[in-house]
């Protein structure tokens, strides 16, 4: 927790794990949510890593208020580490770092998220790939002679079209179904809910035409439906994000790589007993006995012995330097020769290792300059494409229909409709910049280059 002085006011510089983020969109909608409650001075939300660096008067707002704000919205914000506030500031540090060891809850909440990804898709893909290919063939019936039109039935294709649309919308599409509720009760959009609303729209006029033939015939529309497009749109965009969440989990591989870099355990002398314990137990003064081989468990002072060191994680160098009595040891770094004992002066987060652990996160959750521009766009974007939409429609229905008869125009109408609000998708410009930051900055780290940020 990081305390400083804005404008004469005591603000608290917090980092927060965000949860329910979906597209880009999402994080400008919760950044231009807890900006206008008082006491909110900055918040920067970052899609990449899905998390949040908030400063904020702690006597005027706290983390309950916010979520209060922007849970109703489908999102919510957690502690990125669980801070215990206790007397004995080495405790702290101790069960911190304890903390900041473990693969944190997050990344099996995101293994679990990539199961039930995966779980849709292997469902979902099938259908789309074999409806996908019944479209394509019914579409080249109509321009090329030579191909047959399709072998079922019209009555027969729409019925089980609308068995499968109604599956794959109401529990593939869900979160989409989930997103148009919230636009229409909160007036918050963002790519689900252009999703949503596209397939929704496609859905329900095929299901008029499907279920209510009268209606159709007093409106003298086509007879053709759109289950289809609500199939393939939402298979598609499924794959997508499973393809996303796996890229965004691989983009953490680099921190984990630095956290196995800590032992686990340190062999600890205590009275005259020598006692294998986890390093999460280690306080300052313990004298450790660290054996040829094996990782030394925290920074440190040799107080008896000498040996050879390989720092490489922390310098670079391929040959082990020489350490005797007086000489500072690095937690991290590799014993090669000899047994030595030291004395521990360094634990948890003040660690060398945690240190650079604590640079290499704050520099992927930085921002680059074109970032900034990129989210700015994203932040209008959507409003933009409902707008574009609906004018087209409109455009189809008013000119089309006097040109080309109201039952085309409907048809052309509704496709581009639907078209407009699916392809239109900036989370390929609000998601590139900060996965690149990512993977460039976690790569360096892994060969010995710390980036500063992402400017």
């Amino acid at each position: 927790m990081v305390w400083s002085k804005v404008k004469g006011t005591n603000m608290n510089g917090q980092i927060y794990e965000v949860k329910g983020m979906h597209c880009a969109s999402c994080s400008n909608i919760i950044s231009k949510k807890l900006k206008k409650i008082p006491g909110v001075e900055s918040c920067d939300i970052n899609f990449a890593t899905e998390k949040a660096n908030i400063s904020y008067d702690p006597e005027k707002v706290s983390v309950h208020q916010m979520n209060t704000e922007i849970n109703k919205l489908g999102y919510s914000l957690q502690s990125a580490k669980n801070h215990i506030e206790m007397n004995h500031m080495d405790t702290m540090w101790r069960i911190d770092h304890s903390e900041h060891l473990c693969l944190s809850q997050s990344k099996d909440e995101k293994l679990q998220e990539l199961s039930n990804l995966k779980s849709k898709v292997e469902f979902v893909l099938p259908i789309t790939l074999l409806v996908f290919l019944l479209m394509m063939w019914d579409i080249g019936s109509k321009i090329v002679y030579f191909i047959p039109n399709l072998p079922l039935p019209m009555p027969l294709f729409n019925t089980i079209s609308f068995i499968l649309a109604s599956i794959i919308l109401f529990w593939i599409g869900k979160p989409y179904l989930d997103a148009v509720w919230i636009f229409i009760k909160y007036k918050v959009a963002n790519m689900d809910s252009l999703v949503g609303i596209g397939t929704l729209t496609a859905y329900l006029y095929s299901s008029i035409i499907f279920l209510f033939p009268p209606v159709r015939e007093l409106l003298s529309l086509p007879e053709y439906t759109f289950f289809d497009v609500t199939i393939v749109v939402i298979g598609f965009i499924t794959l997508g994000k499973y393809l996303e969440t796996k890229s965004k989990l691989k983009t953490g591989e680099a921190i984990e790589k630095l956290l196995n870099l800590q032992a686990k355990t340190a062999l600890v002398k205590r009275g005259n007993n020598e006692l294998e314990i986890p390093i999460s137990e280690v306080i300052v003064g313990d004298i450790i006995l660290v054996k040829p081989g094996a990782k030394i468990p925290v920074d440190g002072v040799i107080i008896d012995g000498y040996s050879s060191i390989d720092e490489s994680m922390i310098n670079g160098e391929p040959l082990p330097i020489d350490k005797r009595a007086n000489d500072d040891v690095i937690g991290g770094t590799i014993n090669k020769q000899s047994s030595f004992t030291y004395k521990a002066t360094k634990i948890g987060s003040e660690t060398m290792l945690s240190q650079i652990i604590k640079l290499v996160e704050q520099a992927q959750g930085s921002k680059a300059q074109i970032q900034n521009l990129a989210d700015k766009v994203s932040s209008i974007f959507i409003p933009s494409v409902l707008v574009i939409a609906l004018i087209t429609l409109i455009s189809w229905l008013v000119v089309g229909s006097y040109f080309l008869g109201i039952t085309t125009a409907v048809s052309y109408g509704l496709l581009a409709f639907v078209g407009i609000l699916v392809i239109a998708c900036p989370c390929a410009l609000g998601l590139a910049t900060p996965t690149a930051i990512l993977v460039g900055v976690g790569r360096g780290a892994e060969h010995g280059m710390l980036i500063k940020n992402a400017e």
